[in-house]
C-alpha cells in the first residue's frame, strides 16, 4: 500500500502558502518550460514539496513525475518570496529554484514540443524558449523572464508581488 502524500500546501482564510521547488535546465541558449494546457503562461518544471521531503529530493522527483527522466539537481539559485492573486485567492508561495541538467539523450530536439498528464487529468505542455524571447510570453513568477538570462553565480533572494496574475 503506498503511503500518502502530503505536499506542503495550507489554506487560511482567502489566502493559500505553498512551498515550491523548479528546474532551470539550459541548453544552448533555450530554457525548458511548461504550461497547464488551460492556461496562457509558462512555468519552469518543478511542483510542491513533500512533507519531510529534501527540496532537491522533491525536485528530483518532479523532474521524473513530470517528463520520465532522472535529472541532475544542481546549485541553488534563487529563493524566491512570490505573491500573487488567482480570483480571489492571494496565494503566498515560498520557490526554491535550482540549476539542473537533463541527461543528453533527453528531449534533445529543442524545437519539439511534449506532453504529460498528471493523476487527475491536468495536461501539461513542455517546450525549449529562447532565453533572450522570454519577454515576447508570459513567465510566472515574473522575475525569471529577466533572471533567467542572468544566472547568478551566488544564490539571490528575490521578493515578487504580481497583483495582475489571475
Amino acid at each position: 500500500m503506498e503511503e500518502e502524500r502530503t505536499m506542503i500546501t495550507f489554506v487560511s482564510g482567502s489566502s493559500r502558502f505553498t512551498y515550491r521547488v523548479g528546474a532551470i535546465v539550459i541548453r544552448h541558449g533555450y530554457v525548458l518550460l511548461t504550461r497547464n494546457l488551460n492556461d496562457d503562461y509558462w512555468f519552469v518544471p518543478g511542483g510542491r514539496v513533500e512533507m519531510g521531503e529534501l527540496a532537491s529530493q522533491a525536485l528530483a522527483r518532479e523532474l521524473h513525475e513530470e517528463i520520465g527522466v532522472s535529472g541532475q539537481i544542481g546549485r541553488l539559485l534563487w529563493v524566491n518570496e512570490n505573491f500573487f492573486r488567482i480570483g480571489t485567492v492571494l496565494h503566498h508561495e515560498l520557490g526554491l529554484y535550482f540549476l539542473a541538467v537533463l541527461p543528453n539523450e533527453a528531449h534533445r530536439d529543442i524545437s519539439a514540443r511534449f506532453h504529460s498528464e498528471e493523476t487527475g487529468g491536468a495536461r501539461f505542455e513542455f517546450g525549449w524558449h529562447r532565453t533572450d524571447r522570454l519577454g515576447e510570453i508570459r513567465v510566472v513568477p515574473g522575475f525569471l523572464t529577466e533572471a533567467i538570462m542572468q544566472v547568478p553565480s551566488t544564490v539571490e533572494h528575490i521578493v515578487h508581488v504580481d497583483e495582475s496574475a489571475n
